[in-house]
């Protein structure tokens, strides 16, 4: 593909917890390269070469783009269907017998409402670390690209991930009878199939598919950032923020759209009414964001103390 036929939109690259600013071309819904975009505050104009490569997964040809919850193998489901059939479930397990696994790959904003979610239902949540080799250059070893904003949203304390053992004994014990689980795979942290197969409900969000998420009563498919509005705050502080360079296939929406939705479901509250009035009720819950807007953050983000 000729570069001068590429639509280049800026973004972030999620390949580690440096947060490299990048602009992404494309042609006709497919991305073709990352290039590095200046930020002297973040990565300057370089890029490391794993980062450079790390899109092609956006495009493979098993990307989960089919809603799916039970019966629906006779009845193509809808997301209002599935989304008010889920909230009368969740509804129906006991307080405190739900656990959240949520990635420190999902945004903030995302990782705000899953923190809403779990006070409703006085749920236990978790992440899962990621840890890699640095190069002292760009490469983090912070493999997540937004473990700062887990942290910062209650979904994870310090360590991360130390809570996992917890949830699996839980679930052991019948203490936990539904799990959700946004973008990870509990089979390979210690959560194994034979547990998952004693749950009343699980309910998995991904990109690709897993071993959980072929287990998961209601799969949810959701988007790569690079298909999303949203933002990440990387591992010195930076809080940046990105829109979409590309539509995500079939079913596959936005997290924080239907969570959105599903929120509002289950705590009987309006939901945010867009993304920006989303954004103003994470900004004015979490401390470390200090009301700031959307627009306050710029092309190259700001710094936030934590």
């Amino acid at each position: 593909m000729r570069v001068w036929f590429l639509k280049e939109s800026p973004s972030i690259c999620a390949s580690c917890g440096t947060g490299c600013n990048i602009l992404v071309g494309s042609r006709q819904n497919r991305i073709f390269r990352f290039v590095p975009r200046q930020n002297d505050a973040v990565n300057s104009c370089w890029v490391c070469d794993p980062g450079r490569l790390n899109y092609k997964w956006v495009g493979r040809p098993d990307r989960l783009a089919r809603l799916r919850a039970p019966n629906s193998s006779t009845t193509p489901p809808s997301w209002r269907d599935v989304l008010d059939e889920l909230a009368g479930r969740l509804s129906q397990i006991p307080a405190g017998a739900t656990a959240i696994i949520a990635s420190a790959r999902q945004t903030n904003e995302e990782l705000f409402l899953l923190r809403k979610l779990a006070d409703k239902l006085q749920a236990i949540t978790e992440s899962v670390e990621r840890k890699g080799e640095p190069d002292f250059l760009l490469v983090s070893a912070d493999r997540n690209p937004n473990s700062v904003g887990a942290r910062l949203t209650g979904i994870c304390g310090i360590p991360m991930g130390g809570k996992l053992p917890r949830i699996a004994d839980g679930i052991r014990s019948g203490a936990i009878q539904a799990l959700l689980v946004f973008g990870e795979d509990p089979t390979r942290h210690g959560i194994n199939a034979e547990l998952l197969g004693q749950l009343k409900l699980l309910v998995a969000s991904d990109i690709l598919p897993n071993a959980t998420t072929n287990m998961a009563h209601y799969l949810l498919p959701g988007c790569a950032h690079l298909e999303k509005r949203g933002s990440f705050v990387n591992v010195k502080g930076r809080w940046q923020k990105f829109m979409p360079a590309v539509t995500p296939p079939g079913d596959a929406r936005p997290e924080w759209e239907f969570l959105n939705e599903l929120v509002g479901k289950i705590t009987g509250q309006p939901p945010a009414t867009d993304f920006e009035a989303l954004f103003k009720q994470m900004s004015e819950a979490v401390p470390e964001f200090r009301g700031l807007t959307w627009d306050e953050l710029g092309e190259t983000g700001v710094n936030v103390n934590f």
